[in-house]
Parts: C-alpha cells; sequence; structure tokens
C-alpha cells in the first residue's frame, strides 16, 4: 500500500481526532485546548440564522464523490443513513442526490459534463479548476452576505484561525466569496523520526543540525545500534519524488535547512518573486543531498523502491532514521512488532544557522464547496455544514448516539468538506497533558476521548497494546512537535495554478524532478542544475513566473 493509498482509507474513518487528510493536506482536531463545546456552538431560536428550521421542507440536490470502502451497517447507503437523516429532521432539508461516484477521475468527468451541459446541482465540492470555471461561467451564487449571516461561530472559527484570511481567500473571486474551501492544517511537513533506542545504545544525543543528522546516519549505519553483530541497518532512506508536502521518506527538511523550498513560490531578500526550485540555496542542498548519497549514506536503493519497501525496512527494524510527517507514527508503530524495544523520536529538525526548522505551510485548500446560482435556498447549504459539524465534533448530545461504536465514517455526512483550526494538532497537547496528570477525563470533549483513552492505556503499559502506542506516537508525541517553538514559517505568496501551469506544468515537473534525482544519485554533475535552470525557464517557466508575479502583486 503506497503513501496516498493508506493515507486515504485513514481518512475515509475518522474526523473527531487529528487526522492526516484533505487535498494533501490534515485534518486535525476541533475545540480549543479543554474547551466547553457550548462556546462553539450556537443554539438559534425564533429568527432565521445558522442552525433555524424551515417551516416548510426545502430540498436541495447534491453531486458529489462517494465513499471509498464503506464500513456503513447493512442497510444504510449514502443516500440514506442516520447522519444525513439527522442533518435533514433538525433543518426539515431534502437533500436528493443527484450523483455520487467513487472514482476520482469518473467523478470528475462528471463534473466535467454537468459544467458544460450547464447542468450542476444545488451542491457540490470541487477542485481548483473546476471553481475557477464555474466561476467564469457565471454558474455560482455570491456567498458573501450569506456566509456572514448563516456561517455558525464555530465555521467561523475554523476559517478565521489561519492567517491573513488566508483560506477563506481562496474561495473569493474579485472581492466576493464563491466557494467555501477545505482547510489544510499545519503540520504535515516532514518531522526526522529516529529511533531512540538506537541512540541510547549508541551513546549519542538527538540530532539538530544537518552535520548532527549526517554523524547519527553514519552510525546508525556501522555501528550495530540494534546490538545483533550483523551490518544489517540502512542508511536515510529516500523517496523518488525528492519533495513533497506530507511525503514520507522526502528530503524536504534538507532542502529547507540550506532555505531552499522547492516547489514554492516566495519573495527573496531582494522582494522579488521566485521560484523555489531554481535558486542558488536549492544547488546548495542539492549538493549537500549528492555528497551524503555518495558516501552512502542514504539508501542506494531508493530510487527503486516502493514505499511499501521502505515501510517494510521501518517495520523489520532495518532502518532507524528517515523523514516523514506527524502521522506517520501509526508506520513507525510497526517496528514495535518485530522488536518490543524499538522507540520512535520524531524531531522537528535539521536546524538552520538560526537554530530554526523551516517549514512551509501547506497549500490552503485543495477542494471547493460551490452553489449553483439558480438555488432558490443557498442559505440552506450553510445550514446543513453548521450542522453537520455539530454532529462530526459530537458537540450535539443526539449525534452523540449515531453509529455509537461502531466507527462508521464521517464522510457519509452529505457535504465531504473538511474543516478544522489551522493549529488544532498542537491545540490538543494540553487536553492529553492533563488528562496525563490527573487520569481524570471527565469533561474533554467528547470527540477527543478515544484518543486521550489510548495514551492513557499506553503511558499505563507502555507498547503493550500496538494500537494505543500508535495513536499516542501520532496523536501526542508527534503532534506536540508541530507547536515545536523552533519552526519558522517561509510562507508562499501564491498558491495554485496559473495558465501556463495547466499547460506545461507537467512537463516542468518531470524535467525538475528528473535533474534532481540525477544531481543527488550522481549520473549528472552539481553544475547540471544551471542547464536545468535554463531550460525550465525557456519552456515556460519564464511565463509562469509572469504569471505568478502579475496575480501576487495584485493582491
Amino acid at each position: 500500500m503506497n503513501a496516498k493509498k493508506w493515507l486515504a482509507l485513514f481518512c475515509g474513518s475518522a474526523l473527531l481526532g487529528a487526522t492526516a487528510c484533505s487535498g494533501g493536506g490534515l485534518m486535525g482536531s476541533d475545540e480549543p485546548a479543554v474547551s466547553d463545546s457550548a462556546q462553539t456552538r450556537s443554539n438559534v431560536t425564533g429568527e432565521d440564522g445558522p442552525f433555524a428550521k424551515y417551516d416548510e421542507t426545502v430540498k436541495l440536490t447534491l453531486g458529489r464523490q462517494g465513499v471509498s470502502g464503506n464500513n456503513l451497517p447493512d442497510g444504510d447507503t449514502l443516500e440514506d443513513n442516520e447522519y444525513l437523516n439527522y442533518v435533514e429532521k433538525r433543518l426539515n432539508v431534502e437533500i436528493g442526490y443527484d450523483f455520487s461516484i467513487e472514482d476520482l477521475e469518473a467523478y470528475n468527468q462528471k463534473v466535467t459534463l454537468a459544467i458544460v451541459s450547464n447542468k450542476i446541482p444545488d451542491v457540490m465540492v470541487v477542485d481548483e479548476q473546476q471553481f475557477q470555471r464555474l466561476a467564469k461561467a457565471n454558474m455560482l451564487a455570491d456567498l458573501t452576505d450569506v456566509y456572514e449571516q448563516y456561517a455558525s461561530p464555530l465555521i467561523k472559527e475554523y476559517y478565521g484561525s489561519y492567517t491573513d484570511d488566508r483560506v477563506l481567500e481562496t474561495g473569493r473571486i474579485d472581492g466576493k466569496l464563491y466557494a467555501l474551501p477545505n482547510t489544510n492544517i499545519d503540520g504535515s511537513y516532514q518531522l526526522l523520526w529516529v529511533r531512540k533506542d538506537w541512540l541510547d545504545n549508541l551513546d549519542l544525543q538527538p540530532p539538530k543540525t544537518m552535520d548532527e543528522v549526517k554523524s547519527v546516519v553514519e552510525a546508525f549505519m556501522r555501528d550495530d545500534p540494534d546490538g545483533n553483530g550483523k551490518d544489517d541497518t540502512m542508511g536515510l532512506l529516500g523517496d523518488t519524488a525528492v519533495v513533497g508536502d506530507g511525503g514520507f521518506f522526502t528530503f524536504d527538511p534538507v532542502f529547507n535547512a540550506y532555505h531552499s523550498y522547492p516547489g514554492s513560490w516566495f519573495k527573496d531578500d531582494a522582494g522579488n518573486i521566485v521560484y523555489g526550485s531554481t535558486t542558488p540555496e536549492t544547488k546548495q542542498a542539492l549538493g549537500a543531498l549528492r555528497d551524503l548519497y555518495a558516501e552512502g549514506l542514504i539508501d542506494k536503493e531508493f530510487l527503486t523502491r516502493k514505499w511499501e519497501d521502505n515501510a517494510g525496512l521501518v517495520s523489520s527494524g532495518r532502518a532507524g532514521i528517515l523523514f516523514a510527517p506527524w502521522f506517520a507514527g501509526w508506520a513507525m508503530s510497526d517496528a514495535v512488532k518485530t522488536d518490543p524495544n524499538a522507540d520512535w523520536l520524531p524531531l522537528a529538525v535539521p536546524l538552520d544557522e538560526a537554530g530554526k526548522r523551516n517549514i512551509v505551510p501547506s497549500v490552503p485548500a485543495g477542494s471547493f464547496l460551490v452553489v449553483n446560482k439558480q438555488t432558490e435556498h443557498p442559505e440552506a447549504v450553510l445550514k446543513i455544514l453548521n450542522t453537520e459539524y455539530e454532529g462530526i465534533r459530537l458537540l450535539d448530545p443526539a449525534a452523540q448516539e449515531l453509529y455509537k461504536g461502531q466507527g462508521v465514517g464521517w464522510l457519509n455526512y452529505p457535504l465531504n468538506l473538511q474543516l478544522d483550526y489551522q493549529d488544532s494538532l498542537a491545540r490538543d497537547i494540553p487536553i492529553y497533558d492533563r488528562a496525563l496528570e490527573d487520569g481524570n477525563t471527565e469533561g474533554l470533549p467528547e470527540r477527543i476521548l478515544p484518543r486521550v483513552e489510548s495514551v492513557l492505556k499506553n503511558a499505563e503499559n507502555p507498547k503493550r497494546d500496538i494500537a494505543a502506542y500508535a495513536d499516542t506516537l501520532a496523536y501526542y508525541t508527534a503532534a506536540a512537535v508541530t507547536g515545536s517553538k523552533e519552526l519558522n514559517k517561509v510562507e508562499p505568496v501564491f498558491y495554485g495554478n496559473t495558465e501556463t501551469m495547466l499547460k506545461r506544468g507537467s512537463n516542468l515537473e518531470k524535467l525538475e524532478n528528473e535533474t534532481f534525482l540525477k544531481i543527488i544519485t550522481g549520473t549528472a554533475p552539481l553544475d547540471e542544475f544551471d542547464t536545468f535552470v535554463t531550460t525550465w525557464k525557456s519552456i515556460g517557466g519564464d511565463a509562469v513566473s509572469k504569471e505568478v508575479a502579475d496575480i501576487a502583486n495584485n493582491r
């Protein structure tokens, strides 16, 4: 199973705690630390408002991607289940499925056909290109005033938690709100995962700088860290993607330590908007990776390994150092099945010369909830979203009884739009801290209780229950690192696609990836980077750069 498939399965089953979902990005917790859920609720009575029930039934049509591997009980379907009925009865709305298609490619084809035929349902979730196309065709309802009047306090808190309105802004065109974006939470950047028991066996301290990381890799390869008397331990694992938000085994932290940000658009010290893959700092980082590979410190076979191969090296106890996000905790826990002494430590390193772990925040949003311009009651869509999230977050006691103990995925609610606080992972840490301190779960948010119980169970008998250990490693140990004071966010000035990106982006990306891999593995000289930059510019990079600058400078 590759990383994307593993992530898709995980996302389909959970949203009550921090989950690694949403367009390459993440989902997380839902409430301020140890808060009363009433603080985020809004019970409107009398006048129309975020939760007001209609006197007469309002009907809406919905088009959405289905749920792959759904675990609904027999007799229930995506189009008829307790979650859907809960929303409909609270609001007196009737939601009819225009279409629901599991396969993403087939779903996108259906959406495209609906756009071309000018027969879109009342509401659906689309990608960025589809959103822009619908907007240009004047097919979308203006949600500016509808959002202000009908979005619940919780929904507004989610969007408001993102600095500079960076998420909600992606749904605006010419100052008007035409879509509700999903939210990608902080934390999908790579941490350095290292076997602490191996560090202890070799009397080593956790590394901080790139030089210290290199020293640990050398020791793990050559000094028999597992003490089995065999030369069977690996160096740093790698992936042919080289870099990627939320990627496993990629080298993003190495680039970031040299102030290199491949794939991102940002302003340099002179105020110029540049593409991070083409900077001198990126050449320097490639040189460092090239040296590590030449010295055998990066897995010599990473070009041919699949995600499953790398995961197998971790679970078998051969690999003890790698880069991966916080939610890799579940994969790291597999090593304990082979060796009960395995003890993984996630770190926000390597640090740069100023003692900072530079990170690039995830793309703010990857999907967009849109409403047909012809819809008679666009505010009903906001009411549904409000009510749905009271259910998902278990803020309404009635929702706590829906499929209780059955683990039915939240995606069976009608609107598959993921929303959360930007810092949701770090927000939950005080909840776990308090529970560990006094062992009392009374008054904690209902949605987090299963995770708290896992942390408490693992604290009482460490690693005896692998599932509890895995939850602890991800939700608590690694998630706490996402709030580290050493983190330095480098905000891109542009996300998304331009016209030239859509036409030539695949060729530009292929050129970049192939060149980087050749340089790292030594099949091309380091100076091949300069040739890459020249070629990249000539085959579309300059045109893309101008488009990005025009957009960024006119905001």
